[in-house]
């Protein structure tokens, strides 16, 4: 019976010792080997945000002393008008440009017919770069793409240079001089009273329009 209780107190013995020499051996005796890695994203910021761009008040039906008879927007001596428009960029978080390459262009569909552009008193501007012909204001319009094709390549964190703020906006004025003789005629004015009658009473009466299309596309 002693014999017994020895052989099972041994057995104990052997078995609380071999759990021991495993949990020695599990904490203190083994190879280890560990690598972690980690990487994350988020989309790259374009930021020209949409936008309706209206031109469609740079002429008008009805001017002080001119009134179209049937609505159309007119053009007569004494008359003027000016709109404006831009193309914005979000600058939300300081970005300075879209984060990605990207060709920016402006196209301008413009016509205008030979006889008001002979008009030397009908004349037209983009912003303050100073009264002059159309065909020379449409250049301007097309200029402030960055190049004078109206098309170029911006890198990634760059804007063109006339759309560098959200608040960038352009100015496109015209005004048909009335008297070449007024206080206010700063370019040159000349006595077109017979080429202004001419126009007035042509069957088919001159006219002038005028289609800008900005547009920002990514490059692979």
């Amino acid at each position: 019976m002693r014999k017994n209780k020895m052989m099972r107190l041994a057995s104990a013995l052997l078995v609380a010792v071999l759990l021991t020499t495993c949990a020695i051996s599990g904490t203190f005796a083994k190879y280890t080997t560990s690598v972690s890695s980690q990487d994350a994203a988020r989309v790259a910021k374009w930021g020209f945000e949409p936008s309706t761009m209206d031109l469609s008040n740079l002429f008008l039906g009805s001017y002080t002393n001119v009134i179209s008879n049937n609505g159309d927007d007119v053009i007569a001596p004494g008359t003027e008008g000016s709109t404006t428009f831009a193309f914005a960029f979000d600058e939300t978080n300081g970005a300075n440009g879209p984060e990605v390459a990207y060709t920016f262009s402006i196209k301008v569909e413009a016509t205008c017919h030979a006889a008001i552009l002979a008009n030397p008193n009908v004349v037209w501007q983009l912003d303050a770069n100073g009264w002059g012909t159309w065909d020379e204001m449409i250049a301007d319009i097309t200029a402030l793409s960055g190049d004078a094709s109206g098309s170029k390549q911006y890198a990634p964190n760059t804007l063109p240079a006339g759309f560098t703020a959200s608040d960038d906006v352009h100015t496109i004025s015209w005004k048909w001089i009335f008297d070449e003789n007024a206080a206010n005629n700063d370019i040159g004015a000349v006595n077109g009273d017979a080429l202004d009658t001419a126009m007035g009473n042509d069957d088919v009466l001159a006219d002038c329009s005028i289609k800008i299309t900005i547009t920002a596309t990514q490059v692979d």
